[in-house]
C-alpha cells in the first residue's frame, strides 16, 4: 500500500487513477477507439467471436462501454446495430422448440389420445366434482 501511495504522490494521480494504473490488468485497457481497433483486428482475424465487456468500474464504467466503446464498435461493423429476430431463440439462430404444438397436432400425430385430453380437463374439475362424476359414472 504504501508502494501505491508513494507513487500516487509522485505521479499525481486520483485514487481513481492509481488503481487503473497499479491494479490488476485483466483483460484489456484503453481509449474507446483504441480498444475498437484491437477488437477489429481480433475479429478480422477470427480471433474473437463475441464480446463478453466487463466495466472495470461499477457503475459509470457500463455507461463510458454504452456510449464510448458500442458505437465505435458499431461504425467499425463489427457490433450489431440491431437485432434480426423477435425472440432470443431467433436472434441466436436457434430453431424453435419441436415441444411446443397444439393440442390438435399432438392428436393428428397419435401423440395424446383423446382421453389423455379428457384427463387434462378433468383436473380442472373440484375434488367434489371428480368424486361426484365417478359416482355417477359407477351407477350407471
Amino acid at each position: 500500500m504504501a508502494e501505491w501511495r508513494a507513487k500516487a504522490e509522485a505521479q499525481g494521480w486520483s485514487l481513481r487513477e492509481t488503481v487503473i494504473a497499479l491494479g490488476p490488468q485483466r483483460g484489456h485497457v484503453g481509449t474507446p477507439s483504441g480498444l475498437a481497433d484491437k477488437f477489429t483486428r481480433f475479429v478480422r482475424h477470427s480471433a474473437i467471436d463475441g464480446f463478453n465487456v466487463t466495466p472495470y468500474l461499477i457503475p459509470d464504467g457500463l455507461d463510458d462501454i454504452v456510449d464510448l466503446l458500442v458505437p465505435e464498435l458499431q461504425e467499425r461493423g463489427i457490433y450489431r446495430t440491431e437485432y434480426t429476430g423477435s425472440t432470443l431463440r431467433g436472434n441466436l439462430g436457434l430453431r424453435a422448440p419441436l415441444t411446443h404444438r397444439s393440442a390438435p397436432d399432438r392428436r393428428q400425430a397419435g401423440k395424446a389420445p383423446e382421453s389423455a385430453l379428457v384427463h387434462m380437463t378433468d383436473k380442472k374439475l373440484s375434488h367434489a366434482d371428480r368424486n361426484a362424476g365417478s359416482a355417477d359414472a359407477r351407477s350407471e
